[in-house]
């Protein structure tokens, strides 16, 4: 009877409780890994914000894209200094349709950190840890299932982008890129790719930095401030290194226009496999060492 009393009391705080075993019957509870995927799907679906920032993913992708291939027709008009179209008109169509993108990459960002620290702030993360002692099962179910969930709701946005930014184009007589046309699956595809693996390194900052500021300026930093800085500061001779950080390999597998001190695109999707793995590595060798 202790022994049971035990394990419900043990059990009573975890992902997922149990009725009592019969007598006899062995009493232990065993978190297995549909169980651990199981308990992550239910942490992240059942979190409102979560779920209005996916939809939000959607309209900034697709919102923009529109906005940006009327503008670049005349369909939308747009200030400027003798009221004409501004710069979009001479950029490749693709990347005018993708223009969401670059507000997308803050968005998923953001919801990665706060995927990946939501737990210190609310204390659960103890009740996590004891459930599941071994805790790198937690962080590879919670990749898991953040990928899948957010890896369908950018599929979609993405190609919902493309097609109906393309179909503007087309309707204002601009230039479109088909998906015939060589490196526009890749790119499309490649956009989808490189704004689920940002997600993914929010998760892991978040996870190393324990703190949503410093995991989202960490974010911001490596994605959009580090690049800048580095390509005005670093000599002619180091200027090719920008290429090998996160956003700059994966620029050369989402645009299908060449760019100066870009990798070729399969070495960028390397690069960029790179940063994910190191990524994933840091946080579970700080989520195995750390203290809860």
């Amino acid at each position: 009877m202790s022994t049971d009393t035990a394990s419900n009391a043990s059990t009573s705080d975890g992902l997922v409780a149990e009725a009592p075993a019969p007598r006899g019957a062995s009493s232990g509870y065993r978190m297995t890994w549909p169980r651990i995927v199981h308990s992550e799907w239910i942490r992240f679906v059942t979190v409102r914000a979560n779920l209005w920032t996916l939809a939000s993913i959607v309209v900034v992708m697709v919102g923009i894209g529109l906005i940006a291939a009327g503008t670049s027709t005349g369909s939308v008009s747009a200030p400027g200094p003798a009221g004409g179209r501004p710069g979009l008109s001479g950029t490749d169509p693709l990347t005018i349709v993708l223009a969401g993108q670059t507000l997308a990459v803050l968005v998923i960002g953001v919801l990665g950190v706060l995927v990946g620290v939501r737990e210190y702030g609310s204390g659960m993360v103890r009740t996590t840890m004891a459930a599941v002692p071994r805790r790198l099962p937690v962080l590879a179910a919670r990749i898991v299932v953040f990928v899948a969930v957010t890896g369908v709701v950018v599929l979609v946005s993405t190609l919902a982008a493309y097609l109906g930014g393309t179909a503007v184009l087309d309707n204002g007589g601009a230039a479109t890129a088909a998906w015939s046309d060589p490196g526009v699956p890749r790119a499309v595809l490649g956009t989808a790719a490189y704004l689920v693996g940002i997600g993914v390194i929010g998760i892991c900052l978040g996870l190393l930095t324990r703190s949503i500021g410093f995991g989202v300026g960490s974010l911001i930093g490596l994605i959009l401030v580090v690049p800048g800085f580095a390509s005005l500061l670093l000599p002619d001779d180091w200027k090719d290194a920008v290429g090998y950080l996160p956003s700059q390999a994966g620029s050369a597998f989402t645009t299908v226009v060449a760019r100066d001190n870009l990798l070729s695109p399969g070495a960028g999707a390397v690069v960029y496999a790179g940063w994910l793995v190191a990524a994933v590595v840091a946080a579970g060798v700080a989520l195995r060492r750390r203290d809860v």
